[in-house]
């Protein structure tokens, strides 16, 4: 009978010394990547399950700012029907903010003549989810003067 006495004591330890399933969600670097795999697979509810429901995304996709899962979902949906990939050349965390460099392409831009282009991205996150996605939009060309 002391065998079984033991057994909670026991799973416990055990469920103790197993990683937890949930740091890896959020971890703020693993949510971006995640987001942007989804988004390259075309998997908008995959995506949008990182996002919180008040996010907010500003980039060229979203100017003036996407405010609302609703809103931020429609432009992400858009990016998937314009088959816009983005590769991932670096990203840091630092809390609950990730920075990240990504080269980038999509129907949209090859219309205009752009294979491939260079991108930045500043995502926070609160409490796992992703509460602010911002990508600086490229300088405009200065006028030519002469």
């Amino acid at each position: 009978m002391r065998g079984r006495a033991a057994l909670p004591e026991i799973f416990a330890a055990i469920f103790a010394a197993l990683p937890s399933v949930g740091h890896a969600q959020s971890d703020p670097v693993v949510v971006f990547r995640q987001a942007i795999d989804a988004r390259n697979h075309g998997d908008i509810v995959a995506m949008m399950a990182l996002f919180a429901d008040d996010a907010v995304r500003e980039d060229g996709s979203c100017q003036p700012p996407c405010v609302g899962l609703a809103a931020v979902r429609a432009s992400f949906q858009k990016n998937i029907d314009e088959h816009f990939q983005a590769n991932v050349t670096s990203a840091e965390g630092s809390g609950d903010t990730v920075t990240a460099r990504a080269e980038i392409s999509s129907d949209a831009f090859r219309a205009r003549g752009i294979e491939k282009r260079m991108t930045s991205y500043t995502v926070k996150l609160r409490d796992g989810k992703i509460i602010s996605w911002t990508s600086p939009l490229p300088p405009r060309n200065p006028a030519k003067t002469n």
